[in-house]
């Protein structure tokens, strides 16, 4: 990157932008320039009704409460922040703004997702007086189809609708993004140390970015760049089919068709995923050449443990060296890094190509390995390529968190 990053800078006046620069000042998560966007103080007049008069307990002039979420089936995170007059967002930098009150709801608990957030909102001071954000961003798992969601699995059946919320609760903007859709705006937060390039490969300012990560489920985004800004897409990359490299995975996939009931294929997602990680235990715990190899205290807490905590029982047994359990961890890290490498393949993200999540946060040797890299690698004629793709393992699990805060911010760059 050059001596000196350039800068792009937006000067917000309320709700309205005023953009000065050149589309030369286009950046890169990872590249090492930055975007900078600066918030003016809105006029009086400017100010939504909602936030004229005295400003709530913790705001000074012209601050502006932002308000973020994580929504899942059985718990609402939502959190309040105060950002400063001059607030910036800086790629590369976590999103500005002071947490002013953050609670976590069981979703049991309520009729609605409009009365969690009326709570909420009752309940932070800096709220409790009839003030109101002037942006919220809710990080939704599920698919967001008109700025709208429906939650299956929560019993009474919720569905949220932004526009409607935005209408209920006084909040002059209310975004839903998907919730890998947030890890994507997350990337653009990190800093140099809290993400480990595993190649050489240097990353192409305003090329297209893409992310990666297994944890309850295997999700994965893009993100492409106009005009210097990021913008963030989600997808269903994790529900393409598994593919198999060799004779014993293609005995997995024959196994987990037979478990799921499907017919021609499984999800990739049924082996990267912690659930997954004990689909390929199960497995092999069956499978001619290893049944015979099992540790029969492991396997008794294995088989007795609920759905949801089966891999972390595998991943411990492969650290204490349980061989089936390390067995398992080899076919999970090879079939990561293939599906990792097909990412590579179908968006070229020489922006960067991050791999996040709280499995690979959490066990890096597994990506870092020698079973991730070669199936990364091993794409036959296309292999070069990927020499070229600037790979990064992101090292903290917070991404989430500030990409919905970090859209929820920019949301108030946007004109309504």
């Amino acid at each position: 990157p050059p001596a000196v990053s350039p800068m792009f800078t937006a000067r917000l006046s309320g709700m309205f932008v005023r953009r000065a620069c050149s589309a030369a000042a286009a950046v890169a998560a990872g590249s090492g320039l930055a975007l900078h966007m600066t918030i003016d103080a809105p006029t009086p007049a400017q100010k939504p009704a909602l936030c004229a008069g005295a400003a709530p307990p913790g705001l000074g002039p012209g601050d502006q409460l932002v308000m973020s979420g994580d929504c899942g089936g059985t718990n609402t995170r939502l959190e309040l922040f105060r950002v400063p007059a001059n607030a910036q967002l800086v790629l590369g930098d976590k999103p500005p703004g002071e947490r002013l009150f953050n609670k976590t709801y069981q979703n049991h608990q309520f009729a609605s997702f409009q009365a969690v957030v009326e709570t909420f909102l009752a309940e932070a001071p800096a709220t409790a007086g009839g003030a109101r954000p002037a942006a919220c961003c809710l990080a939704c798992a599920g698919g967001i189809v008109d700025n709208t969601v429906t939650f299956t699995n929560v019993e009474k059946g919720w569905s949220i609708d932004g526009a409607a919320l935005a209408r209920a609760t006084g909040i002059p903007r209310v975004q839903l993004i998907n919730d890998f859709e947030a890890q994507g705006y997350g990337l653009l937060t990190l800093r140099a140390g809290e993400k480990l390039q595993l190649n050489t490969a240097a990353p192409r300012p305003g090329s297209p970015i893409a992310c990666v990560g297994a944890g309850t489920g295997l999700g994965e985004c893009f993100l492409t760049s106009t005009k210097g800004e990021y913008t963030c897409f989600p997808s269903e990359g994790g529900h393409v089919e598994f593919a198999p490299r060799d004779e014993l995975a293609a005995d997995l996939l024959k196994f987990l068709k037979r478990k799921f009931e499907q017919n021609h294929r499984v999800s990739v997602e049924r082996v990267i995923s912690g659930p997954g990680l004990g689909n390929v235990y199960e497995f092999l715990r069956q499978h001619w050449a290893y049944a015979d190899r099992r540790d029969p205290d492991l396997d008794s807490a294995f088989l007795s443990a609920p759905e949801h905590a089966k891999g972390a029982l595998v991943a411990k047994g492969a650290a204490r060296g349980d061989v089936l359990c390390a067995k398992a961890v080899h076919i999970f890290s090879e079939s990561y890094g293939s599906e990792v490498g097909c990412v590579a393949l179908k968006f070229l993200p020489y922006g960067g190509l991050y791999i996040s999540g709280g499995i690979a946060a959490k066990n890096p040797q597994w990506v870092t390995g020698e079973a991730f890299s070669y199936a990364y690698k091993d794409k036959g004629r296309m292999s070069p390529l990927l020499d070229k793709v600037p790979l990064y393992l992101v090292t903290v699990e917070d991404t989430g968190e500030r990409g919905a805060l970090y859209k929820a911010i920019a949301l108030l760059t946007e004109a309504v």
